[in-house]
């Protein structure tokens, strides 16, 4: 079976063991016929063997496996093509003071797929890591914690020409703190060395199907921003020619739970993509029974916590939003213990705007061109593999508890991926808006359903496993506001 005949709905799982990343430079520590970047590492090295394992159970170059010449990646990269490997870095810091080993990818699952890029191209092409974190990221400490600063530095004696790139036009930095608090005090950004495009889908856009003009939001975001990219028949979005001019996209999210999507994983991992968050959706303003989706019931004390926090983004200097900020927090303290409305801010089950972005994301990864013109075929291959070594459950993505789970996950289509990893958390995949968008008639990606996602692994728990199925599962705890609503 050659790589062009793997079919999209297969999604490998592979049990890596112990639940615990290497040190530095994350060399393996076996003599793998087709390595040949230089000294085996000192220790075992569970995630290479990972990752391997991922593409032997895919069928990648299956009649060379175990030779030197095996090249998993090579149907797809070829010398001479631009590759760009798309971690999922989100933030430096765990506000719990918990291992930050839960929020990000880390490098040594990007090290073992860089390998395998590097073979493919022949040492021809060119490399690049790139990710838009959160705006209040501190993308070096980011870099330096998750291993990418190390991996870049073993990159530079290999000679090997890989260059890592911060895709954000706006970082924000907290001030120091004093008796009316802190805020975050936004500066631009270099962002992407190769700019930016703009890209409209319109009527394409998921969104297009339930107008809300004027009341899409983004936290930490002034809404005028939004609307002029939401709005009047126009859904636009920033997108970073780093992605556009990818021949290749590597896909490598982070396996976690997520306070407005559920979950997160391959497709929730595009949002990292776009250059400007004041673009990207988050929530609909206000109550679901006047077609919000911010929380459930009707609440003046929401309302006006929703009011204020719109005015503090609109108009406020330094003293009005560190007032502000103040004030929200005694109304939160208030409406938060709403019985049953207890959800803020799209936090919750019912959120549909997250997953409307993520799917419009998705397609133009998947469809736009270098000029960020869609086509009806694909203008470049994603292959996806999930770090869930140590996964992230509860107070996801931001502040998730930290989940040893020993799991990497590898596949062709996003949607079957994120599937296969719901249904591994001890999740129902279509209690998620942004699966249940993925899969249907209106998205029009695929040619299968969920029930036709074949699982392949060597840990007999998951191979042949069914996502319509109860089962197994890894038992995450969900976010609060999906607690209830998405468990088998």
């Amino acid at each position: 079976m050659t790589n062009g005949a793997i079919p999209r709905q297969r999604v490998a799982v592979a049990q890596a063991g112990l639940a615990a990343y290497p040190g530095a430079p994350f060399s393996p520590a076996e003599p793998y016929p087709e390595y040949r970047m230089g000294p085996l590492g000192a220790s075992p090295n569970v995630v290479y063997a990972g990752v391997r394992e991922c593409f032997r159970l895919l069928g990648l170059d299956a009649g060379r496996y175990g030779s030197r010449e095996w090249n998993p990646l090579g149907a797809w990269i070829r010398p001479g093509m631009r590759v760009l490997i798309k971690p999922n870095l989100v933030r430096h810091y765990h506000p719990y003071g918990l291992d930050t080993e839960a929020i990000y990818t880390h490098a040594s699952v990007v090290r073992a797929v860089l390998d395998y890029a590097w073979l493919a191209l022949e040492g021809e092409g060119e490399l690049v890591i790139a990710d838009a974190p959160l705006q209040s990221c501190d993308f070096d400490e980011v870099c330096r914690r998750s291993g990418l600063h190390a991996l870049m530095n073993w990159c530079e004696t290999r000679g090997m020409p890989v260059e890592l790139r911060d895709l954000r036009l706006v970082r924000a930095v907290a001030e120091k703190q004093n008796w009316l608090g802190k805020v975050l005090v936004h500066h631009a950004n270099p962002g992407d060395p190769e700019g930016y495009t703009t890209v409209d889908l319109g009527p394409r856009s998921l969104h297009a199907a339930r107008e809300c003009e004027g009341r899409y939001r983004v936290p930490c975001y002034n809404p005028a921003g939004m609307s002029r990219h939401h709005g009047s028949g126009r859904h636009s979005y920033i997108l970073a020619n780093t992605l556009l001019r990818a021949d290749v996209v590597l896909n490598l999210p982070k396996m976690k739970t997520h306070h407005k999507a559920g979950i997160t994983g391959c497709l929730k991992n595009f949002i990292g993509v776009n250059g400007h968050k004041d673009c990207l959706p988050h929530h609909v303003q206000g109550p679901a029974e006047s077609g919000g989706d911010e929380y459930a019931r009707a609440s003046l004390w929401k309302d006006a916590d929703a009011r204020l926090l719109d005015y503090k983004e609109r108009h406020g200097g330094p003293v009005v939003k560190k007032a502000a900020a103040l004030a929200h927090r005694v109304l939160q303290a208030v409406h938060m213990r709403e019985s049953g409305n207890a959800m803020w801010d799209g936090g919750w089950w019912g959120n549909d705007t997250i997953s409307r972005t993520t799917i419009d994301l998705n397609r133009i990864v998947r469809y736009a061109d270098f000029n960020g013109v869609l086509h009806d075929q694909p203008q470049r291959e994603v292959i996806s593999i999930v770090d869930g070594i140590v996964a992230g459950e509860r107070d996801g993505p931001l502040a998730p508890r930290p989940k040893p789970c020993g799991l990497l996950l590898a596949g062709l289509a996003p949607a079957a991926l994120d599937a296969v990893m719901a249904r591994l958390m001890g999740f129902r995949w279509n209690a998620f808006p942004t699966l249940r968008h993925a899969f249907s008639a209106e998205a029009g990606w695929e040619e299968f359903a969920a029930g036709d996602i074949e699982c392949v692994s060597g840990d007999p728990r998951w191979n042949g496993l069914c996502v319509d199925q109860a089962g197994p599962s890894l038992s995450f705890e969900p976010h609060p506001g999906w607690k209830g609503h998405v468990e088998l």
